[in-house]
């Protein structure tokens, strides 16, 4: 996807000066009162904000498979499911979740990966059809394989994980950015106000360095705040990024997209 020419944002709505009569702080009428539940999804994204809420989540909310499918198999390993078909769905759900981590796939670099895929497998399928010997003995060594675990191997890892998913989850409700018309705050609890980013003169960039992450996030991305051409804040590995764009658009009045391809 090409990048859209950056221009400066619009100046910021004008909201009600204090004085008599105003309560200084008081909500705008009509507005919707953002929630701190909004930092885990934004809500009401069609209808005008006071603020919207973003914040940096850690790597481990791109585990979530991993910790479905551990904790799924454990429980279809109590039951009596094949064991080795587990072990394959639990090594290819850890498998796919390492490669989120250790690649970054773009747009331009993850067409070509799967294109490179659906080559490869063609390739394959037509050589195991002309009995060529090496792809039949390496597809013979594969389904040879035996891939087991315990019950207790697959509800430990997906027990860590799923722990680690709700310590790594409460991180976004001590440390976000707090998006209002007229300026940029970011929180950092208890100690609160850490950073004030004057909206007059910055822009608000959303960025997508990896596809996979897009996916595993539902539609989430990186924003970015700059000021005078300089980044002044990084926000990454925001989950439903796309919904909160929408919010940031209605409430400033524009959205500026990029995606790194």
């Amino acid at each position: 996807m090409s990048n859209p020419e950056e221009n400066p944002s619009p100046a910021a709505p004008q909201v009600p000066a204090e004085g008599p009569g105003v309560e200084k702080g008081a909500p705008s009428k009509g507005m919707e009162r953002e929630s701190i539940w909004d930092i885990y999804y934004p809500r009401k994204v069609d209808q005008d904000k006071q603020a919207v809420l973003v914040a940096s989540f850690p790597m481990i909310i791109y585990f979530w498979p991993s910790m479905i499918v551990f904790l799924g198999c454990g429980f279809l390993s109590m039951v009596g499911v094949s064991p080795n078909a587990l072990g394959w769905a639990g090594s290819c759900a850890l498998l796919f979740n390492l490669l989120v981590i250790v690649t970054d796939l773009n747009q331009k670099k993850f067409t070509i990966a799967l294109l490179t895929l659906i080559v490869g497998g063609l390739l394959l399928y037509i050589t195991s059809q002309k009995d060529v010997a090496f792809v039949g003995a390496l597809g013979t060594w594969v389904t040879s394989l035996t891939l087991t675990y315990s019950t207790h191997v697959y509800f430990l890892v997906g027990g860590f994980l799923f722990v680690f998913m709700g310590l790594g989850c409460l991180q976004p409700r001590m440390d976000y950015w707090r998006f209002e018309p007229n300026e940029f705050t970011h929180y950092l609890q208890p100690w609160g106000r850490d950073q004030s980013v004057p909206r007059q003169g910055s822009t608000v960039t959303r960025e997508i360095p990896d596809v996979l992450e897009l996916m595993l996030t539902f539609g989430g991305g990186t924003l970015l705040v700059r000021r005078e051409n300089q980044i002044v804040a990084r926000i990454e590995h925001v989950p439903f990024l796309g919904r909160r764009m929408q919010a940031i658009e209605r409430m400033l009045g524009v959205t500026r997209v990029r995606t790194m391809g």
